[in-house]
């Protein structure tokens, strides 16, 4: 009953997009009320809680420290208590459910990676219901689900499951993404071929440029640790040229190539006007409009920034100086509370002694490749490096602390890290 449970909550970590109609301050979804129910059925059922003193008390020092500094330098108490508040509550759930699967990482990416493919399998299912015309195959509103603009990125060929938008799908499939194609190289077994290709695919069906990506750097971080052509440069040569050509054929996605080439022109203007401004997508000015307005904010508080929870202060103070006159600016207020990127939100919230240090533990729990015959080992690596790459795509783009199981894949990522250690050291 307990693993029916846990798989039931899993799932609903990735349908994070049906909101209730809960006025507290933020958008309140379906989800944070399962993730309740969820802290307090564990309190009624489990008899205890697996923590480990030492780094408990090192994880307490660090946030008394942290608390101190943002009682001293937030400028709303009131928006970094309501964050704090939901970021506890996500932290507690992601804990006790990892806490309630006894800490198997490769048994919860084994219910991951089902979840991931039901909605690698719901593309199928949208693609069937986009040549037919069978509307309620395509968009799931009628589920309570906010599916996006699914009726327009459908017939245009971008397909997103039941997520919000491509990005959203892509920021999901990542760390199994890198789990497929390192089993395309023979690391691993977390997925078979077959599945592995297919999901590959259905990625592909996204046209999201940041999954691309993603596909990019998880090719480029597997053959850089499975072969050190680093060493041989006729290898390393080939493997430049390789990626410059498939860099080049994804650019040439008629898709991709509009946003990166108005991307580029946006961020290389010397002056950007309103009409620059007004003829550009609306996800490009949501990306320029939060870089400038994390810019100017820098300005005002570069070391410890105004506090968790506070980019919309930010946000409102500087959008009008930094932004001309528009549409977009008129009328729309983009990615005001999320930065549209985790490392602008970082950067405003924290400062840049809060990024250089979250950098750093990014930096210091990644497992490097070993060439061990340890299968297990292999499967930890996999999971802890998928991460990675999402934390990368993250750190680009989307700067909400709790979408889409944000705080269970870092917290993820620190425990594989910790149990690769504890392996390792066993086979001494």
């Amino acid at each position: 009953m307990k693993s029916i449970i846990n798989k039931i909550v899993l799932f609903f970590v990735l349908l994070d997009n049906i909101f209730l109609p809960i006025d507290i301050g933020v958008d309140f979804r379906l989800n944070y009320l399962v993730m309740i129910i969820y802290i307090i059925y564990y309190a009624c059922t489990h008899k205890s809680i697996n923590l480990n003193k030492k780094k408990t008390l090192l994880f307490i020092s660090g946030l008394i420290s942290f608390l101190t500094i943002t009682i001293l330098t937030a400028e709303s108490y009131l928006l970094v208590i309501k964050q704090l508040v939901l970021i506890s509550i996500t932290l507690t759930f992601s804990y006790l459910l990892l806490n309630s699967y006894k800490f198997d990482y490769i048994k919860i990416f084994k219910d991951y990676i089902l979840f991931i493919t039901l909605a690698g399998i719901i593309v199928v299912i949208q693609f069937v219901g986009t040549k037919t015309n069978l509307t309620f195959l395509v968009d799931y509103s009628y589920l309570g689900l906010d599916t996006g603009g699914i009726r327009l990125n459908a017939p245009r060929g971008r397909f997103h499951s039941w997520f919000y938008e491509p990005s959203f799908m892509a920021y999901a499939f990542m760390p199994v993404i890198f789990i497929a194609v390192a089993r395309l190289l023979g690391i691993g077994n977390l997925l078979s071929l077959r599945r592995s290709i297919f999901l590959i695919i259905i990625l592909f069906m996204a046209k999201s440029t940041l999954g691309l990506l993603g596909l990019l750097l998880s090719m480029l971080i597997l053959i850089l640790s499975k072969y050190p052509i680093y060493k041989k440069p006729i290898f390393l040569a080939c493997l430049i040229i390789g990626l410059f050509v498939s860099s080049y054929l994804i650019y040439k996605i008629p898709a991709v190539k509009f946003r990166i080439d108005e991307t580029y022109t946006l961020f290389t203007a010397k002056k950007v006007t309103s009409e620059e401004i007004a003829k550009t997508n609306l996800s490009t000015y949501a990306l320029y409009s939060n870089f400038k307005i994390t810019q100017a904010s820098l300005k005002k508080a570069p070391l410890f920034g105004t506090g968790v929870g506070t980019y919309e202060l930010n946000y409102d103070k500087h959008l009008n100086n930094v932004i001309p006159t528009s549409n977009w600016r008129n009328n729309f207020k983009i990615n005001r509370q999320d930065a549209n990127s985790l490392l602008f939100r970082i950067l405003v919230e924290t400062g840049v002694i809060g990024t250089v240090l979250l950098v750093l533990f990014i930096l210091k729990n990644r497992i490097h490749y070993c060439q061990l015959n340890n299968v297990k080992q292999q499967n930890l690596w996999m999971i802890n490096n998928g991460i990675l790459v999402l934390l990368t795509l993250r750190f680009l783009r989307q700067g909400h602390y709790t979408m889409l199981g944000f705080i269970l894949m870092i917290l993820v990522y620190y425990m594989t890290n910790q149990k690769s250690k504890e392996n390792s050291s066993n086979l001494i």
